[in-house]
This record gives C-alpha cells, sequence and structure tokens, in this order.
C-alpha cells in the first residue's frame, strides 16, 4: 500500500496542514520551519508511543487541543485489501487516523503499555473512516425493534434514488437482525444512489494497523548507527538477520544445531559429555568449600545453550577503512553511510519483492550531515532507486544537491509563519506543494494545441535542463532576484552588502541566474508556486536583431502583470526590473571611468579584450567602487536592490484551462 494523502493537526509546531504524498519528497525550509515536525508526525501515525509525547507534543503547549494526524493509503495488496476488507472505502482506499488527547482515557485507545499512560497522562487512539448513509433507516446502529415500528408504518416512503426498500423487503416486515442484513444488501445494491458520509470509527483490533501497514523508519540527524544494527525483531537488520535465518536449509540447521549441541555437552554436567576438565574441576572444588556451610549440598555451573536464533540476534558489525572496529566507532559519515546500506538492502530485497512483504516509507532528517558533495549525490540516487523499486522515502534537507528543478512536484516548502494569539507570539508552520497536474494545466491553458500531448514525463524534460545546484538554491530562499547570468549573480549581492539594511545572505535572500531570459518564466512559475517572492531581473534588448530577445522579454512582462511595451529608460516595478538595452550599457552611463574599470580588471585577471569574462570584469568592478570611501552604488541597482529586498508575494500566476488568459489569485 501506498501513503497518498496526509493530514496534521495541533502537534508540535504544525497547527494544521494537508499535503499530497507521492514516492519521494524533500522538506524544505528555513530552521523551525516544521521540517522536523512533518517527520515526527508520520513517525507518530507508525509507531504510537505515549513515551515520545509530553505537553510539548501539543501545539503551543496547549494541552486542551487533541493531536491528529489522518493519512490515506492507496494501491493496496489482496492480502492487505483481505485484512483490511471491514475498513475499507467502496474505492479500495483506507483512510485511518491516530489521535492524542491528555486526559481521560477513550474509545480506540492503542497504549503501549498502562504505565506510560500513568506516567504522561496521554492516551492514544485509532480510528477509520468509512460512510455510512444519511438516512436513518440504513444505519446500522440505529435499527432495533421500536425505531422498526415507526419506520414501516411509512414504509411507502422508505425510498433512496427512487428505490423502494419496502418494495426490497418483499412488503414483509422483517425483524432487527433481517432489517439490518436486508439494509446492508440493499446498500451494496444501490451503492451510487444513497447519498451518505464519512464518519470515524474506533479501530477495535489493536495490533490491525501494526502488521498491516507500512514499515516506517525514521533516521534523525543525530542518531547513530547503533539502533540499526541491532539484531532485534523491530530494526531492519534484526530483520534481515531472521530472513538469513528463514532461509537456511534444513539439512544446515541439523548441522550446526549439531555441533552447538557438542559445545554444551563440553560446557554442561547434564548432557554427559565429556566436560572441559577446567570446568568440572572448578565445580567440584566449588562444591567442596559450599560443604563447610551446608554439607550434602551440590553446586553446578551451567551454561546457557547457545541456539542458531540467539547468534544471528547477537552479531557486531565491523568495517576495514584501513584500520578494522566494530562500526560504532568509526565517523559519523560512515556510521551513515552503514545505514543507508542496511535500509537499502532491507528495501531491495525484504519488503517489496512478494505479496506478503510490508512497503517501506523510509523518512530521514538532513541526510547531507557528515556527507562530502559526491556521497549526497550517491544518497540522493540511492533514494531515488528505493523510491522507484515500490516504497517511499520522505527527507528533510538544507542541501540544493538533494533536490532538483524537473522534480518540482517532490518539493515541500514548509514556512514559519509567527502571529500574536492573546498576548503571545505563536508559531504556526505551513506547508506549500506544486502538483504536477497545475503545471501541466497551466501549460496547456496557455498553449491549447498541446492539449492531450502534455505528459508527466515532457514536463520533466522541459524543465531538465534548467537544473543546477546553484539554481536550486532557490527552494531554500525566503525570497528570489532571478537574474539572466552570471554578470548579475557575481556583482548584485556586493552592492546590496554595502546599502543599509539590503544585505542579502542575512535576509536569506538568494541571487539566482537562469542561464539567459529562456528559463526565467519556467523557474519564476516554479518558485512563485511554492510561495517564494521572487524579482525579476532582466535586459530587455532593445534593439536587438534577435527577434526571439523581444519576444521573451514581453512574455516576462506579461507574466508579471505589466504592460509590454517597449521602454527607452530603466523600467523599476514592484516585483520586476528591465535595462532598456542590457546591464552593461546601462551602466556605462552611470559608473565614472567605466572605461578604464574594464581595462584595470582585464589586466588584473588575464583576460584579452574580447567579449570573454564579463561576470568576472562586472566583480571586480563592483568591488572597486563599494570599496571606497564613501561606498559607490549605480543609482540604477540602488533602487532595483530596494525593490527587490522588499518584494512581497502576490499569489499565483498559473492559468486555468477553464478561466483561460485569466491569472489566478
Amino acid at each position: 500500500m501506498k501513503l497518498t494523502h496526509l493530514r496534521i493537526q495541533n502537534f508540535r509546531a504544525c497547527r494544521e496542514i494537508t499535503l499530497e504524498i507521492g514516492d519521494m519528497h524533500a522538506l524544505v525550509g528555513a530552521n523551525n520551519a516544521g521540517k522536523s515536525t512533518m517527520l515526527l508526525a508520520l513517525d507518530f501515525l507508525f509507531n504510537p508511543s505515549t513515551k515520545s509525547l509530553n505537553g510539548e507534543s501539543f501545539w503551543n503547549n496547549n494541552t486542551t487541543l487533541e493531536i491528529r494526524v489522518e493519512a490515506v493509503f492507496s494501491d493496496l495488496m489482496p492480502k492487505e485489501k483481505e485484512t483490511l476488507k471491514p475498513y475499507l472505502k467502496p474505492d479500495g482506499t483506507f483512510h485511518i487516523a491516530r489521535n492524542a488527547r491528555m486526559g481521560s482515557k477513550g474509545d480506540g485507545t492503542d497504549l503501549d503499555t498502562e504505565e506510560a499512560e500513568e506516567k504522561t497522562g496521554i492516551v492514544i487512539g485509532q480510528y477509520y473512516e468509512k460512510p455510512i448513509p444519511t438516512l436513518a433507516w440504513l444505519q446500522e446502529g440505529k435499527i432495533n425493534k421500536e425505531n422498526i415500528e415507526r419506520w414501516w408504518e411509512y414504509k411507502n416512503y422508505l425510498t433512496a434514488g427512487g428505490v423502494s426498500f419496502a418494495d426490497f423487503l418483499n412488503g414483509t416486515k422483517p425483524s432487527a437482525i433481517e432489517w439490518r442484513q436486508k439494509a446492508k444488501d440493499f446498500l451494496e445494491a444501490n451503492i451510487d444512489k444513497i447519498p451518505t458520509q464519512d464518519v470515524w470509527e474506533n479501530i477495535s483490533r489493536r495490533n490491525v494497523l501494526k502488521e498491516t501497514l507500512p514499515f516506517f523508519v525514521l533516521v534523525p540527524a543525530v542518531r547513530d548507527v547503533t539502533e540499526e544494527s541491532k539484531g532485534t525483531k523491530s530494526s531492519p537488520f534484526g530483520k534481515l538477520l531472521q530472513a538469513i535465518l528463514n532461509g537456511i536449509t534444513c539439512e544446515k540447521k541439523t548441522k550446526i544445531e549439531g555441533m552447538l549441541d557438542e559445545i554444551t555437552k563440553q560446557m554442561n554436567r547434564s548432557n554427559g559429555g565429556e566436560r572441559i576438565p577446567l570446568i568440572a574441576s572448578t565445580e567440584k572444588e566449588l562444591s567442596e568449600l559450599l560443604s563447610d556451610f551446608f554439607s550434602g549440598c551440590d553446586l553446578e555451573i551451567e551454561f546457557e545453550t547457545p541456539t542458531l536464533e540467539f547468534l544471528l540476534s547477537s552479531p557486531k558489525i565491523y568495517v576495514n577503512d584501513g584500520f578494522r572496529n566494530v562500526v560504532e566507532n568509526k565517523g559519523h559519515g560512515l556510521q551513515r553511510a552503514v545505514i543507508f546500506t542496511i535500509l537499502r538492502y532491507y528495501a531491495k530485497n525484504m519488503i517489496s519483492k512478494s505479496e506478503g512483504k510490508r512497503n517501506l516509507i523510509l523518512a530521514v532528517e538532513e541526510p547531507e550531515i557528515y556527507m562530502h558533495p559526491q556521497a549526497q549525490r550517491t544518497i540522493r540516487r540511492v533514494f531515488r532507486s528505493i523510491a522507484e523499486g515500490g516504497d517511499q522515502v520522505i527527507f528533510s534537507t538544507h542541501s540544493s544537491l538533494f533536490v532538483d528543478v524537473a522534480n518540482f512536484d517532490e518539493i515541500i516548502r514548509m514556512e514559519a509563519v509567527y502571529e500574536e494569539r492573546d498576548g503571545k507570539r505563536t508559531n504556526k508552520c505551513t506547508a506549500w506543494q506544486l502538483p504536477m497536474s497545475k503545471m501541466i494545466e497551466d501549460l496547456v491553458a496557455r498553449n491549447p494545441n498541446l492539449k492531450g500531448k502534455v505528459t508527466a514525463e515532457s514536463m520533466r524534460d522541459l524543465y531538465s535542463n534548467a537544473y543546477n545546484p546553484r539554481r536550486n538554491e532557490g527552494f531554500f530562499a525566503s525570497k528570489i532576484i532571478l537574474v539572466e547570468g552570471l554578470t548579475e549573480e557575481y556583482s548584485l549581492p556586493i552592492y546590496a552588502d554595502v546599502l543599509p539594511e539590503c544585505a542579502f545572505d542575512p535576509q536569506g535572500i538568494s541571487v539566482v541566474e537562469c542561464g539567459g531570459k529562456g528559463a526565467m518564466d519556467r523557474l519564476f512559475r516554479i518558485f512563485n508556486e511554492l510561495h517564494i517572492p521572487c524579482y525579476i531581473l532582466f535586459d530587455y534588448d532593445n534593439g536587438s536583431k534577435e527577434e526571439n530577445n523581444i519576444k521573451k522579454s514581453k512574455e516576462l512582462l506579461a507574466l508579471a502583470g505589466k504592460p509590454e511595451d517597449v521602454s527607452q529608460s530603466l523600467r523599476v516595478e514592484d516585483s520586476i526590473a528591465c535595462f532598456p538595452t542590457t546591464w552593461e550599457s546601462h551602466l556605462r552611463t552611470e559608473i565614472p571611468d567605466m572605461d578604464t574599470l574594464t581595462a584595470e580588471a582585464r589586466k588584473y585577471l588575464g583576460i584579452d579584450n574580447s567579449d570573454s569574462g564579463k561576470p568576472l570584469i562586472a566583480q571586480y568592478i563592483a568591488r572597486k567602487i563599494t570599496s571606497q570611501n564613501p561606498s559607490f552604488v549605480p543609482e540604477s541597482l540602488k533602487i532595483i536592490i530596494e525593490k527587490a529586498v522588499a518584494v512581497s508575494w502576490t499569489g499565483s500566476c498559473l492559468k486555468r484551462q477553464a478561466n483561460m488568459g485569466i491569472t489566478e489569485k
């Protein structure tokens, strides 16, 4: 089965968020934005424990609230469908909820132990959602002798969707038991005609979820390899060892057990074998000494008989990277690599390969920790292979190497929203996603001739050339300035650093170069739909012989909702700015001695007189004139930077097919 929808309420920093879940997701956002909250909410859903909850687990520390995590599962395997048959919706999906309350025990509790309840005062419940008919005479809980007498007086009005229930009963008043059965048959026969409403019922079978739900593993940022390498029945490594045991042939087991029995005979007296002399003599001497205190007592030393199961539950993992040692004593980077290796093998060989195995949901907090860039890329490929193998991966990250513009629908951007409540500052996290369906709808709305031709794969191909770790940095920004190339990327931050309250890094602002105007609109759509405020800066290229340059300039202005007219001067708006011709041409009129500074930069950098090295020259000039006393910033750039720093998110830029040409707000 696959997790497809998630709703979290009143848990830690989360007041309420609803998410669509796919095969793989990257949680991005600033510190304290709610990334860990979401992973811990998933852990509560799959591994509920009062030991992991306390008063601070409730949103805003308000223990009068109810923590609630709801989930929808689809694509159930036949065995799962059979086990969960009483709990499934008509469409075959499984809707469940876990809740936690502070206070008295109620229905549907699923506590670890009574002792845990006494210590925490928290009670956990488990529920499933099912549709019931809105008509009282079809609701099982209301069918009784008294109600049947009343309903039968008006039997001609017992209709649903134009179908008579009285006719279904052949005009004979049934008993309560018969009515309940007939009501079920009537519902099944007329399922599309009878109005229903969804209600939550408690799951009375305590372990039905534990035995059926996907196997969930959370790897926290600070977790070492010890937990994953234990041979316990609940750990991935322990399950691997159990599988090894189950795979040993009967002949081999008999041979190994015979060897273990021979060892036991040499250790213990009761088996009648020839014991190790030192054990026998030590035992005899101890018995003689004991007889000085209690005559007639015989002291016997007995060793626990080793079993194959015991041996397989207590291994240690050693790693030899030039120095052989247990993995727990290795560096954190190697430890995490071993964790991912175990989980990767488990996902590949133990879960999704057969009908009887459960799916894996792997949740990892900051997988990039302790890993160099090449290892980070490898881990991301490992995550991708796990997801493509039929399992699911959700991870939080601060690394641009773990996200990809082409996989924008895998991004879940978490954001902290602070507000005043009753004189106190509270934190409420929100989450933003961009489903593939919305981007396809927008593209078709702008290009009707593509209807029926656009697929998820073709959309990814459209965005794949925009992949770049520097561009991916935008996913982690509080605001973004989209620029055409490296010239602006290199120099804009230098100018911003010397302007009051405009430095980019302290405010989480990123300058993202787009490799020209061609990809600017695509990147803008992605970042904007994830609710990241974006400012667009480009060259209008007025007078250019390349018609496509002018066309793209007009498209960008239209995207920002601005007039597309040719501008003869610098154009600066609240969300977009453009130079009438080019950056270099315009700044030449504002920077004194531009030619002298350019020549100086070429000589310093060892660049010839061609057009090569323009970004480095612009960077050199920016450093030179801002290091003067007083610092100098061209007036145009000053205005642009101040506008960019103040940019705010104003709404969606996507179009709907049914509302073509109108921007959705």
